[in-house]
């Protein structure tokens, strides 16, 4: 089976520009051209964990996993936070990589981006990114499409779960060895919503810090009203699992509050709070965590459920059947946002005739199967051998 792509291009992190500045950010670095170091004695996803990280004693890593719907705009959020500007990114295929670095005071702060493709049917890849080492140090951004609104509650609910999923399940083998790390990234989290905050024992607070981003919102096309009900929703579900949540287009100023928000949760940059937005008619949405409450976004719209199907969490379900019926599916969209309709990405993601074009993992993959080819000589030439000495004993 062929490996997913991991781009290893390295970018510098733009520096935040005011709104109306008459100063551009920089341009990205020029990518550098891959070292590959394979190490036989290690499986795939371990040997590009060590080529990529840059790790220093007088540096800090930090892991950023961007998910979301196919087509939500992934990859160009990770291209504006990392200064990258024009042009159409390519399709990202699998699991791509890059990463951006940070120098202040001599101190080197590194950002690891990790971008998962093809919606929620790659899931699983998620393990490979957040794992036991990392997880305290690691940012979720699930990016929902605001002009496809119908798909944006079910995207974000989705990923907060597997996300809290994933993460529980570490924390339970973690504290079975006695780490104290689950504990104190709990504390951490409750801190940040705030101890005294009259919703803290409602929240359901994986640890990780998570932001919720509505790409697209130049490209949203429905009224305000309606506008008011997405807003409402996305606030509400991202209060509940202790997420910050943002809305952003193509527009320089919305783009400045993007970069301005991830750098502050990636790099621990000042936060301006004069950017934080709760009416979508004043500006984009712009919500940090613990800046909201259940009552500040009041009740959900009243609809007739009478064609809503429970999906099992009733405090969500108050909440997504006025959604549904409020946005329902369009002719381009899919709720269940499953394999179909992918079946070429999937033919070409278990291709094993040809490679991807990424230096990293092909070169490792030719590693891979000169590995196998040998390994098959060497026991067809132990299995001739053993057969000629048996034939020579019998001989004697």
């Amino acid at each position: 089976m062929s490996a997913p792509v991991v781009d290893d291009a390295e970018k510098k992190v733009g520096e935040e520009v005011a709104p109306n500045s008459p100063t551009s950010p920089p341009a990205p670095a020029v990518p550098e051209e891959p070292q590959v170091k394979i190490d036989p004695t290690k499986d795939l996803w371990q040997n590009i964990a060590s080529n990529v990280k840059e790790a220093s004693a007088d540096s800090t890593d930090r892991t950023v996993f961007v998910c979301g719907v196919k087509g939500s705009g992934k990859t160009s959020i990770i291209q504006r936070m990392l200064g990258a500007r024009g042009g159409n990114p390519k399709a990202t295929t699998a699991l791509e990589y890059c990463y951006g670095k940070r120098e202040e005071r001599n101190v080197t702060q590194i950002a690891h981006f990790w971008e998962l493709a093809q919606g929620s049917e790659l899931s699983q890849l998620s393990e490979v990114v957040i794992t036991p080492e990392n997880v305290h140090a690691t940012l979720c951004v699930i990016v929902v499409d605001l002009s496809d609104p119908s798909t944006a509650l079910d995207t974000a609910t989705l990923w907060l779960k597997k996300i809290d999923s994933r993460v529980q399940e570490m924390f339970q083998r973690m504290r079975a060895k006695g780490s104290g790390t689950p504990d104190k990234m709990l504390a951490r989290a409750s801190t940040l919503v705030g101890d005294d905050h009259p919703d803290l024992n409602r929240l359901r607070l994986s640890g990780i810090p998570t932001v919720i981003v509505g790409s697209k919102l130049d490209k949203y096309t429905l009224d305000t009203g309606k506008m008011k009900q997405l807003s409402r929703s996305m606030r509400y579900v991202a209060h509940l699992f202790g997420a910050a949540c943002i809305f952003t287009s193509e527009h320089e100023r919305d783009a400045v509050k993007l970069r301005g928000l991830l750098s502050h949760l990636i790099f621990d940059t000042p936060f301006d709070k004069k950017s934080i937005q709760f009416d979508t008619d004043k500006g984009s949405l712009l919500v940090p965590v613990g800046s909201d409450s259940f009552q500040s976004i009041g009740d959900p719209v009243p609809c007739n459920m009478g064609n809503f199907k429970p999906t099992g969490d009733g405090e969500l379900d108050r909440w997504k059947a006025p959604f549904d019926d409020a946005f329902p599916p369009t002719s381009q969209s899919s709720r269940t946002d499953g394999v179909e309709g992918d079946k070429e990405f999937l033919e070409q993601l278990y291709d094993t005739q040809t490679g991807f074009g990424e230096p990293i993992v092909d070169a490792m993959r030719k590693q891979k199967d000169a590995e196998l080819e040998q390994y098959r000589k060497n026991a067809i030439a132990a299995k001739k051998e053993k057969k000629e000495a048996k034939g020579s004993k019998q001989d004697d």
